[in-house]
């Protein structure tokens, strides 16, 4: 905690740092200053060449003070918003691993999820939870559980969008029919996580939309899904699925307890799923695949997310009893996971290697 006190008293100095010498820059920037006089052209015409003359050479005098003076005003702005586009770049660039709750929807690299509404669009009311909760750990414990319905709900679109992937390379049945199960599947997750945070905050939330979608263009090869595989489900289905096993475990609660139970053996099946798809990306797509994969198994760690401080205003066995898992629960759960997906991986490409020799 004392650690925590220190980050935030630094950002805040920060914060008004910025702040000041950015509302100082503006200030100078849309601060008014006498322009010299422009003389008027010596030689008088009376077609206008005196005023055009006079009109250019202003323009000519004030185009630079403009530009610098518009300088002033975006740096002193960018500067008084950096601290801020900062945290903001931060928490987004975050892993996304890290507390994974299944596949990743990624659309242009990034990670993506639905915004959040209200209506009875996901999640069914009829989940009834035993405990009594204070106002701030129902606050907690409810956003806790939105995010995790929302990324149960992004995995929706992401096995859609690796059955369009599967079907552009030519994958066979198995694949494509294994894909559209595991999504049926995520949407069993998604409602029934929505219904916990209903039950838990009182309040019907539901998924938006994730606009991103509509202007989704990725292209794909063989190297690009082997690696998206092994990233977004050997390792982050995996970790799903060993998160919801430790929450299942430690639930209090019989609804989150069956809910977690539930998730954890399909997600498992989705990493099967993920390694399937890896073995058919190696044996199709040749050494190129082989390579790129056992490059990307040698840097998972950067699938590691960094840990965060602890939740104030909760206890980790309010947490545990509520099937949620602490910072340093997850973190043991995703560097085990991790080290056993990169073992697996360089086994198979050692093995598809051999079979192709």
């Amino acid at each position: 905690m004392r650690g925590m006190g220190a980050l935030l008293l630094a950002f805040v100095f920060v914060v008004v740092a910025c702040t000041w010498i950015g509302i100082m820059l503006v200030k100078r920037g849309l601060q008014r200053s006498k322009d010299p006089a422009i003389p008027q052209a010596r030689v008088a015409n009376p077609e206008g060449a005196d005023a055009a003359y006079a009109k250019a050479a202003q323009l000519g005098a004030r185009v630079p003070r403009k530009i610098g003076k518009g300088v002033l005003v975006v740096g002193g702005l960018a500067l008084i918003a950096a601290p801020w586009v900062a945290v903001c770049a931060a928490l987004a660039g975050l892993s996304d691993l890290g507390g994974s709750k299944g596949r990743v929807l990624r659309i242009r690299g990034r990670a993506r999820l639905p915004e959040l509404a209200t209506g009875d669009g996901w999640g069914a009311s009829d989940i009834v939870l035993e405990s009594k909760l204070s106002a701030s750990e129902r606050a907690v414990l409810g956003e806790l559980w939105l995010l995790t319905a929302r990324m149960e709900h992004a995995s929706v679109a992401a096995f859609s969008q690796l059955s369009i992937h599967l079907s552009a390379l030519g994958a066979p049945a198995r694949l494509l029919e294994a894909t559209h199960r595991a999504a049926l599947e995520e949407i069993r997750h998604a409602e029934r996580c929505f219904a916990i945070a209903r039950a838990i905050t009182g309040v019907a939330h539901t998924a938006g939309p994730i606009p991103a979608l509509g202007t989704s263009r990725s292209p794909i090869d063989h190297v690009r899904l082997a690696v998206g595989s092994l990233v977004d489900g050997c390792v982050a289905e995996g970790i799903a699925a060993d998160v919801a096993r430790r929450g299942a475990a430690l639930a209090g609660e019989p609804a989150i307890r069956d809910t977690l139970e539930l998730i954890a053996r399909e997600e498992a099946g989705h990493a099967e799923l993920a390694w399937d798809v890896l073995a058919w990306c190696l044996e199709v797509g040749g050494e190129q695949v082989g390579r790129a994969v056992a490059a990307r198994a040698e840097r998972l760690e950067a699938e590691l997310a960094p840990r965060m401080p602890a939740i104030e205003g909760i206890d980790d066995l309010t947490l545990a009893r509520f099937g949620c898992s602490d910072q340093d629960a997850l973190g043991q759960l995703a560097a085990s996971r991790i080290g056993h997906v990169r073992a697996r991986a360089c086994e198979l490409v050692r093995r598809e290697t051999r079979a192709a020799a």
